[in-house]
């Protein structure tokens, strides 16, 4: 395992964009997203996706320089294309332009189409809710899926995750991000990458088997619901708020993406802001002075655990798996892109 500092990863993953003739400022939004999610310990949605994104783009199905723009809107709504460019530039704008919905109108809904892989969703949850907004954001609507339908040994699904923003008063918002499938399709990435097994459980075979082979998912393999039923039922909700209320499909084309939910909501429209965000850091000290069950030490917040690793990550480094550092080096060379 290698450890890098964030600002190099960062560096290296903006010349590696740039060399595949992504502009300045989308480069470095899009290498910091990345890093982000290293940072916080999602390294299932960090830099280890860069080769894939670069690939992408050389098949024609990025547009490195596409910007998001707003296709139709009202006071509360809007649907917007990502133009086929990077995902988490489709995201955050669709972020701010609900925000902004909301602070004007109390409530912001916004769908977006021709929309790639947006990174981490509780990014955009985060951002929301440093603002004072509740936000919720879903994606669905992933071609050829990856999740099998609860009773059911064959892809129907994406990934189809949930993240939710809450602001506090004085304490950082609770984020709350997660797959509707027992880990994000990212995690066996990582595996793979390290050359490990994962928990039984986790995948079937294309036969409809479990398996902990990780290369058993690539080869026509799928992912469970968690919960069960449940997970099913939240997965089937994420696709309807991103996929059919926006209209996806009508937007789809030969390019595949997916379809991204966006959601706001101005907690003044319901009582004063010191109020809800006071009974939240009420709700979280409550929460955290339960006695621990056996195997803790602590009960954390949701969100808690990525603001802890962010801040060990910036002081020790970026632990990344040598077979993707040569993954990136070898995109960089294909792209001529100097390393810092």
């Amino acid at each position: 395992m290698l450890v890098f500092k964030a600002d190099y990863l960062a560096e290296a993953g903006k010349r590696i964009f740039q060399a595949a003739g992504a502009p300045e400022d989308i480069a470095a939004h899009v290498a910091t997203s990345l890093v982000e999610s290293n940072l916080v310990g999602h390294d299932s949605h960090g830099v280890i996706r860069i080769p894939t994104y670069v690939a992408r783009a050389r098949e024609g199905l990025y547009d490195v320089a596409g910007r998001p723009e707003t296709l139709r809107e009202t006071a509360t709504t809007a649907v917007v294309t990502g133009n086929w460019g990077f995902g988490q530039i489709a995201a955050t704008y669709a972020t701010d332009l609900a925000i902004r919905k909301a602070r004007e109108h109390d409530l912001g809904a916004v769908g977006v189409v021709q929309c790639n892989h947006i990174g981490r969703l509780g990014e955009y949850a985060h951002r929301g809710a440093l603002q004072g907004f509740v936000v919720m954001v879903t994606a669905g609507g992933f071609p050829g899926g990856a999740q099998a339908p609860f009773g059911g040994a064959g892809r129907a699904l994406g990934t189809n995750p949930f993240a939710f923003g809450v602001p506090g008063q004085s304490s950082q918002p609770m984020v709350v991000d997660f797959a509707t499938t027992i880990v994000a399709e990212g995690k066996l990435q990582v595996a793979r990458a390290k050359h490990e097994p994962v928990p039984q459980g986790w995948i079937l075979d294309k036969e409809g088997r479990p398996s902990t082979n990780v290369e058993d998912f690539y080869a026509g393999g799928t992912l469970l619901p968690f919960g069960a039923h449940k997970g099913y039922g939240l997965a089937m909700v994420a696709e309807i708020l991103s996929s059919t209320l926006s209209g996806l499909t009508e937007y789809r084309g030969q390019r595949g993406g997916h379809g991204t939910f966006v959601l706001a909501l101005n907690p003044t429209a319901f009582r004063t802001y010191v109020d809800f965000t006071g009974e939240n850091d009420a709700l979280f000290r409550k929460v955290k002075n339960v006695p621990t069950a056996a195997g803790f030490s602590e009960v954390m917040i949701p969100g808690e655990p990525e603001m802890r690793a962010r801040a060990k990550r910036l002081v020790d480094g970026i632990p990344v798996a040598e077979d993707t550092w040569a993954k990136l080096q070898s995109t960089a060379d294909q792209l001529g892109a100097v390393m810092p």
